[in-house]
């Protein structure tokens, strides 16, 4: 029997790795977006909308199949944890958009990987192997590679870069502690418990800071850019990355976060009609030569 399970446990790996990637990748695409709709509209208003679609997609889809959920005390906690995450993060973020541009920001956030593997090792959660260092060390510089010739950054870039830094540490903390929840509940009742705190969350701040919540000023782009980050940037991001957590170590996971950087300055290109360089191809294969050295599979000692 544990011959026939191991191989699917080995893909499950695999397939978790590919998760986080898209997973990433919509979230690098969600930074254009929000730099866009930020031009249009409060920064809270953004992270709220963003949020409080999320929840209501994936708050149906959980009352309709999940049948069991956390205990009380567990609902607190993935709650606290989820406002900080679901609510806090995207606050940031959409903050920071205003005084640094998608792609800076987005290579700002390739900290998280490195605080994730900090904080993992100094808990003693997971072991920094070389082979996992090796693969963000190479990921990392592929995104150095592919943003080595962007533009100049705005005058107070540094604001928004330092903010990014915040977010980033907010995730890798995220990333190690919500794993203990994962292997208990499944992925769409995580996302929920967090998600739905963490718009109460937004909603607090709008109505403390007059932003509109639910009737913003927006363009036609603006509401199409704010149905994108609620189901396609935050539904299935959300879901995919905490599915990812749960099939694999938070270090695997966050490894696929280059795929932020390189989709933002993408993304960037097609809407904004910036030139896709050399730098970008040599970056992106660095990015997918790093998340295949961190995901390969070890090898197994051979018995004397």
């Amino acid at each position: 029997m544990s011959r026939f399970f191991n191989p699917t446990a080995s893909n499950l790996a695999i397939v978790a790795a590919l998760a986080a990637c898209l997973s990433t990748a919509l979230g690098g695409s969600a930074f254009v977006a929000m730099r866009f709709l930020v031009t249009e509209t409060e920064p809270v208003t953004v992270a709220f909308l963003r949020n409080v679609i999320a929840a209501i997609v994936l708050g149906t889809i959980a009352l309709v199949v999940v049948r069991r959920w956390p205990s009380p005390r567990e609902l607190v906690i993935m709650g606290f944890m989820g406002a900080i995450f679901f609510g806090g993060l995207q606050f940031i973020f959409a903050n920071a958009l205003t005084y640094t541009t998608s792609s800076r920001g987005a290579l700002a956030y390739m900290t998280a990987p490195f605080l994730t593997l900090l904080i993992a090792a100094v808990f003693r959660i997971e072991r920094p192997t070389r082979k996992k260092i090796l693969g963000i060390v190479v990921a990392t510089g592929g995104i150095a590679v592919a943003l080595g010739q962007s533009a100049g950054a705005p005058p107070d870039a540094w604001i928004g870069d330092s903010l990014i830094l915040v977010g980033a540490l907010i995730t890798a903390s995220h990333g190690v502690w919500s794993n203990r929840w994962l292997q208990r509940h499944p992925p769409l009742v995580a996302v929920v418990t967090g998600v739905v705190p963490g718009s109460a969350f937004l909603y607090v701040v709008a109505l403390a800071t007059d932003a509109p919540a639910f009737t913003p000023a927006l363009s036609s782009a603006g509401w199409l850019a704010i149905a994108y980050l609620g189901i396609g940037a935050a539904a299935i991001s959300y879901t995919l990355w905490l599915w990812a957590l749960r099939y694999t170590t938070p270090t695997l996971v966050s490894v696929a976060l280059p795929m932020n950087p390189l989709m933002a300055l993408i993304w960037g290109a097609v809407l904004l009609d910036e030139k896709i360089t050399t730098s970008m191809l040599v970056g992106f294969v660095l990015v997918i030569a790093g998340i295949a050295v961190t995901n390969w599979p070890q090898r197994k000692a051979t018995p004397a």
